[in-house]
């Protein structure tokens, strides 16, 4: 499915979740499903167009019933009527990226040549919150081919800080 249309998917979601008041209930509701449809092969069946639709809602009524609320259900029938099911998770993700711009959080990663500790990570935090203005959830990744310092990524932004960065620089510099 195009990066488009799931971006309106879970907008649509993310509207409805809000105007039902339901935010939280539709994440846990579609990560169950989501859950439920990794076992292997289910996926590849509701994406089948040779299979008739009312036996694949057949088997989706009966994996979620009773276990999530209904307009939840009702965008994954849709999704396996388009037969577009494996982009569940692409929806998800966009959801609670709507979810954090709504509450005004951004998630960020930073990647270190070493782990960093909670301290460091804490401090890296409270100096890039001045930039971005909104609260700032990060995590750390270990990439030792940057040889020291960090690179953040935070939504579409990128600080590249690091010695790798800075050698490549002084090569191209010291080239002209």
């Amino acid at each position: 499915m195009a990066i488009i249309a799931t971006k309106r998917f879970a907008q649509a979601a993310f509207d409805i979740a809000v105007e039902e008041g339901e935010l939280e209930t539709w994440i846990s509701d579609m990560n169950f499903i989501q859950d439920a449809l990794s076992t292997e092969g289910l996926t590849e069946y509701f994406n089948s167009p040779r299979l008739p639709f009312s036996k694949k809602l057949e088997l989706l009524d009966k994996i979620v019933d009773g276990k999530v609320k209904n307009s939840p259900r009702n965008m994954v029938a849709l999704l396996i009527y388009r037969n577009t099911v494996d982009s569940l998770s692409t929806i998800i993700d966009q959801f609670k990226g709507l979810i954090d711009n709504r509450n005004h959080v951004s998630r960020g990663q930073i990647i270190s040549a070493v782990p960093l500790n909670d301290k460091q990570l804490a401090e890296l935090k409270t100096v890039l919150q001045g930039f971005i203005g909104n609260e700032l959830v990060l995590s750390n990744t270990v990439d030792t081919s940057i040889l020291g310092g960090i690179v953040a990524r935070i939504g579409d932004k990128l600080i590249d800080a690091s010695l790798r960065y800075k050698i490549g620089k002084m090569r191209s510099d010291l080239a002209r």
